[in-house]
């Protein structure tokens, strides 16, 4: 198969934007796959999970307090409700634990 050089200066540019084009695309892949082998380093990989489980807290602390913010009654109800539950098995030894030599003092 013979090769046949291009006869008119159309040909010739179209054939040279073409070799700039692959040339282009090929710089730009060897870049690309430089910059994802080092995001893809463990060390990377770490650090911006850390990053974007930082961020998420942040964004759930802000919207917790807004939260708060908007229903002050609610979150308090909440709270009061979250603290019994926690403090259960302490009321209840405290409760057992009281001295049968101290009664309820009973008005009468």
């Amino acid at each position: 198969m013979r090769l046949t050089m291009p006869h008119n200066n159309d040909d010739i540019f179209s054939l040279r934007n073409l070799a700039i084009n692959r040339d282009q695309a090929r710089a730009d892949l060897k870049r690309d796959t430089a910059e994802t082998r080092e995001r893809l380093k463990p060390a990377n990989l770490v650090s911006e999970a850390k990053s974007k489980a930082t961020q998420r807290m942040r964004d759930a602390g802000t919207s917790a307090v807004n939260g708060i913010r908007a229903n002050p009654g609610l979150s308090a109800t909440v709270a009061a409700t979250a603290t019994l539950i926690a403090m259960r098995k302490p009321i209840a030894r405290l409760i057992a634990n009281r001295k049968t030599s101290e009664p309820d003092q009973i008005e009468e």
